[in-house]
């Protein structure tokens, strides 16, 4: 049985990892380094000092959703603003947003790019509009382009979520972007089991959103060795033969094995969310951060990926129907497609040996109720998609299994 999902670290990891919070650190050194490292990396769209090596642009976090609360609080947008949000999303981001008496307005994707199209921002703005959000996802990444220059030519804040996009060293998210937000939680490509980097171009909301970070509490080390110890054992038994039995056993006890996965692995699952996010990352998940981004291969692994998900592409009905299929780049974090009966074709993918899964984490943006809005597509990907489980060397004969599963009254079904 293949699990829908792997973790992207391996054994030498996280034994260094543990290995750093049997030690003293200094939370501020280490995410310095952090920060120095990211910001060397790839273009961060803003002068910089030849000595600085980006520091000065970059914000080491406990999350992503710890950088968006800190950038909407240095932002100090007034109570009531709107702002426009890619209209799925994880349901954290817009509470975050209601946490600051503001109002999430949910904007519409194009299925084909998993991004609104440029006009469909525009015509979602009021004059009550302050902020943009906009999620990559599933791996893709797209120009923002257009919608930076509306950003620019209205004052609002845009805020650019690369949580499931990054890719390696390359790539630093649009530099007319006010905020990029990139993720290292447990899921994540060259996860640290946690972390986050906000690359922020604006020079005074950069110094603000320290000056409110350094008030945070650090996280303990005791959070980091328990996470460790956690992910390391379900990466023991989502390897192939473990997790095999772990299905069959579920089955015969008549367990649903997917939602006490996911419930697993949700980073602030069942957790009080502010007080939660509101800490700074201690000084052993930061050295483990460190030794991921200057780890060799971020790039190589993602291609990898990305090529077994285009060779399974190559073998459905119609390639363009994979979610994201139209973005301009797809490294595909996840392969999703939709479906008509998400739960039927899950049962046949399992039968099979493909443990496919729904975007659970993900939620279509409510509309608030006095700008009631047809988020059509946003709905749609949420009841029906289906994301399938793909890994780096997948042999020929699995693919052309996985694809011979899949019903071809599944495609052509989205709106």
């Amino acid at each position: 049985m293949y699990p829908p999902k792997t973790f992207d670290i391996g054994w030498p990891d996280l034994a260094y990892g543990l290995a750093a919070c049997a030690r003293d650190g200094d939370a501020e050194g280490a995410a310095a380094a952090v920060e120095r490292r990211f910001g060397a990396g790839g273009t961060l769209g803003t002068a910089r000092s030849a000595d600085d090596g980006g520091v000065r642009h970059c914000v080491a976090a406990l999350s992503v959703r710890s950088a968006l609360d800190l950038a909407l609080s240095a932002a100090a947008l007034p109570r009531g603003s709107e702002v426009l949000m890619s209209a799925v999303t994880l349901p954290d981001m817009w509470r975050i947003v209601t946490e600051h008496g503001l109002v999430p307005v949910p904007v519409d994707l194009d299925p084909g790019t998993l991004l609104p199209a440029a006009g469909q921002w525009e015509a979602a703005a009021t004059a009550r509009t302050k902020a943009v959000v906009v999620a990559h996802l599933f791996g893709t990444q797209a120009p923002l382009g257009a919608l930076a220059e509306l950003a620019a030519r209205h004052g609002w804040l845009l805020v650019e979520d690369c949580a499931q996009a990054y890719s390696g060293p390359d790539f630093r998210g649009c530099a007319a972007a006010d905020v990029s937000l990139f993720s290292f939680g447990p899921l994540k490509t060259a996860t640290a089991l946690g972390g986050a980097v906000a690359v922020v171009r604006d020079p005074g909301l950069l110094d603000s959103m320290r000056a409110l970070h350094r008030a945070w509490p650090v996280q303990g080390r005791d959070a980091q060795a328990g996470r460790i110890a956690k992910y390391a054992l379900l990466a023991v038994l989502t390897s192939r033969p473990l997790y095999t039995g772990l299905v069959a056993a579920a089955g015969l006890l008549g367990r649903d094995h997917a939602s006490g996965l996911h419930s697993t692995v949700g980073a602030f699952a069942g957790a009080d969310l502010l007080p939660a996010i509101r800490q700074r990352p201690g000084p052993a998940l930061l050295a483990l951060l460190d030794r991921r981004l200057g780890g060799a291969g971020i790039a190589r692994a993602v291609a990898a990926r990305t090529a077994v998900a285009r060779r399974l592409a190559a073998r459905l009905p119609d390639p363009a129907l994979v979610y994201g299929a139209a973005a301009p780049v797809h490294t595909f974090w996840l392969c999703a497609v939709p479906t008509p009966d998400p739960d039927a074709t899950a049962a046949r993918l399992r039968s099979a040996g493909f443990d496919a899964a729904r975007p659970a984490s993900l939620g279509a943006v409510p509309a608030p109720p006095d700008r009631p809005q047809g988020a059509r597509t946003a709905a749609h990907l949420v009841r029906h998609a289906v994301c399938l489980p793909l890994r780096p060397g997948m042999p020929d004969r699995a693919l052309d299994r996985m694809a011979a599963v899949l019903d071809p009254e599944d495609w052509g079904r989205r709106p």
